[in-house]
């Protein structure tokens, strides 16, 4: 299925004829094996970088163009191929790629996926990314990722966590953690979690309490639980998306805010 975007955008609150520019843009080389598409900001200012990571048994294309929709002021957009060929492929009519496989070879769910096998190769990407090559910060890094890609967002970013570091902020749609936190780690990155389960529903509940217990910063928007796992449809649940892109984004003339309204959200 395939991503969807609405009218809201993000305004600055204000202007500036600052130097940020562009950043480099990277090379497939440099950023060898992965697969992307990168759009630098379209207004020349490089301040905040999105990575896309789309679902399980789609391609990077769909998510670059709701990237470059998003139309996010001062925000660079690359959106990554899985690594591996997914194993949903015999099924399907079309190139397929996942993050880690979900599925036995009589396509069963398998009980325990392993979503951490995908780790080491993205933190080397991030490695690349915040290089005096390429130039961006880690807090400048911002992940969005929807299904597979939305458990893969969560997982880097507790990774990175775990280390002391922190991303800009990462947004799941209808993905939680496989990893279980044994202990609260209350880590760094701001989370915006998208659920569309019912607030019954046991198993949505415990989802969000185990990303609660691994991140301090953490907002819910609800969708409408009638539409299984879509992507956010429409103006009022994109909204809260773009009011929290809104609260952390950096503009061109200023460093790093940890609070306050930089964007304003405009219909």
């Amino acid at each position: 299925m395939s991503p969807s975007m609405t009218d809201v955008q993000l305004r600055p609150i204000s202007s500036s004829s600052s130097a940020t520019r562009s950043k480099s843009i990277p090379t497939p080389l440099l950023l060898s094996p992965w697969q992307f598409d990168y759009s630098s900001s379209p207004n020349g200012h490089d301040a905040n970088l999105l990575i896309m990571f789309h679902g399980l048994g789609d391609t990077k294309a769909a998510f670059a163009a709701l990237g470059r929709s998003l139309n996010l002021p001062n925000t660079a957009v690359m959106s990554l191929q899985a690594p591996n060929p997914s194993d949903l492929l015999p099924l399907l009519e079309h190139p397929a790629w996942s993050w880690y496989n979900t599925f036995t070879p009589l396509f069963e769910p398998l009980p325990n996926p392993d979503p951490t096998v995908s780790l080491p190769a993205l933190r080397k990407l991030l490695a690349t990314l915040i290089s005096a090559e390429l130039g961006w910060e880690m807090n400048q890094i911002h992940l969005f990722g929807w299904g597979q890609g939305g458990t893969m967002v969560l997982e880097l970013a507790n990774d990175i966590g775990r280390s002391g570091r922190r991303l800009g902020g990462v947004v799941s749609i209808c993905a939680g953690l496989l990893s279980h936190p044994s202990a609260t780690l209350d880590l760094e990155t701001p989370v915006l979690y998208f659920t569309r389960a019912d607030r019954r529903s046991s198993a949505g509940e415990k989802n969000l309490s185990l990303v609660k217990r691994t991140f301090k910063d953490v907002e819910v928007v609800r969708g409408d639980s009638k539409r299984g796992e879509d992507m956010p449809q429409g103006r009022e649940e994109w909204e809260g998306i773009m009011r929290f892109w809104g609260r952390l984004l950096r503009r061109q003339d200023e460093g790093w805010k940890g609070e306050g309204e930089v964007y304003e959200v405009v219909r």
